[in-house]
């Protein structure tokens, strides 16, 4: 190729790329990696509800604070680092990220008061803010726009195979050593997937498709007006909202409150309960690449969102409500209550669509800061609710919560789905046309 026709294929944004799409994979995948290792930290109160509440000496709505302090962090620093990403990359922030969570995971495992935990909530929240958008903002630098939603479905998987080892395998080993120990191995291991990032991870592929990195206006004038339109464009929002509703059965159920709810309905202990509700998470994390899949085989990401809302009020209804229904049964209506989940990540990649390339970082950031409220206000609502309906029975200091407790408490789950559902008119369709000859 000569020189030449290499600067007039750059210049009219035709894809280039002199290193093969395995390497961009190896890049992502620590990226990747770091998302799933800061899910484990996301759920893990999940498996802990009654060592936490009988240590801190506390109830479900204050363990659903202190649960929520992730998402406290998370949500508000969404913006912040969409912008920093699109200005100074994702490589940087990642570094950093990663020490983060793992300071933030030592220091709950070693406090002594709700205080200090909630802080130290507060900085995995904090750290694991990165994790998302860094991954996606690698995939805009390394991969063919084509392969933005196939990325976004794996990096879902890894997110969610994390959160499954945050849920039976970390019960497990909290059973055996308890759960200060079990989180100090957790914060370990972050600090070996720190190296790893700071050795491989990088911004810069060999040559980018279309316009290269040094041409990008990274003005901080230039950043505000480019969130300004973003923040002004309903669309965004609407993608949002939808997103943050269809969340609701992750960051409320399956994040904390599937377990105790698994537990009283069968009386089972809670690694097989976590065990269970582990199968939401498999299910979205095999669901996730499908559905993107399948999005473009029908060339409609609005589709899946309208069939996902509608068959998720279903099947969740199902599980909160239907009595009778064996463990095995429940393991397959989590699973697909999952899968059915898997296209709310398509947000993500039709917000792209509605922006710039050199605003993904910052609409991404935008529509995960709306998702991520769910965890802010869910989580502690259903606590309140669970309160409410409780009659102050206790057990060595544990409140004793019964199963029609827990399902008026989850009722908010499916008020959300249904209103979820009602917004789908408004999302609009973003694939690809075809192009006219």
């Amino acid at each position: 190729m000569q020189a030449g026709d290499t600067h007039d294929r750059l210049k009219h944004g035709q894809p280039m790329r002199h290193y093969p799409e395995a390497k961009a994979w190896f890049i992502w995948s620590f990226a990747g990696l770091f998302y799933g290792y800061q899910f484990i930290l996301r759920v893990s109160p999940s498996v802990m509800t009654d060592d936490l509440m009988r240590d801190f000496s506390v109830e479900a709505c204050t363990l659903g604070i202190l649960s929520a302090f992730y998402y406290y962090s998370y949500a508000s620093l969404q913006l912040p680092l969409g912008l920093s990403m699109d200005k100074f990359g994702p490589s940087r922030l990642l570094r950093a990220a990663v020490l983060l969570v793992a300071s933030g995971a030592l220091l709950f495992s070693m406090s002594d008061s709700i205080f200090v935990a909630g802080l130290g909530r507060l900085l995995i929240g904090a750290g694991s803010s990165a994790a998302f958008l860094g991954s996606l903002k690698i995939a805009t630098l390394w991969f063919h726009p084509e392969r933005l939603a196939l990325v976004v479905g794996f990096t879902l998987l890894a997110g969610k195979l994390g959160a499954a080892i945050g849920q039976g395998p970390l019960a497990l080993l909290i059973d055996a050593v308890g759960w200060r120990p079990s989180m100090m191995v957790v914060a370990g291991f972050g600090l070996v997937l720190s190296v790893g990032i700071w050795i491989f991870v990088s911004d810069t592929p060999p040559v980018t498709y279309g316009v290269t990195p040094a041409k990008t206006d990274t003005r901080i004038s230039t950043l505000l007006s480019r969130l300004k339109d973003i923040i002004v464009d309903y669309r965004i929002w609407i993608l949002g909202l939808y997103g943050s509703l269809t969340y609701v059965p992750l960051s409320a159920f399956a994040d904390l409150w599937g377990v105790p709810f698994l537990v009283k309905m069968y009386d089972i202990d809670k690694a097989t309960a976590s065990s269970a509700t582990t199968m939401l998470f498999i299910g979205a994390g095999v669901g996730a690449p499908i559905v993107a899949l399948i999005s473009d085989f029908f060339r409609s990401r609005k589709w899946p969102m309208i069939v996902s809302a509608a068959v998720a009020i279903i099947v969740n209804g199902v599980i909160i409500y239907v009595p009778g229904i064996s463990l095995q049964i429940m393991f397959g209506l989590l699973f697909a209550a999952g899968f059915i989940f898997a296209a709310q990540p398509l947000i993500f990649s039709a917000a792209c669509r509605l922006t710039p390339k050199a605003s993904n970082g910052t609409v991404v950031s935008f529509t995960n800061m709306i998702v991520m409220m769910s965890g802010v206000a869910l989580q502690p609502l259903v606590g309140w609710m669970l309160d409410w309906a409780w009659d102050g029975v206790r057990d060595n200091g544990i409140p004793l919560y019964t199963l029609d407790d827990y399902r008026f408490a989850l009722s908010s789950v499916l008020i959300c789905l249904v209103i979820s559902l009602l917004l789908t008119p408004l999302i609009p369709e973003t694939f690809p046309k075809k192009a006219q000859n």
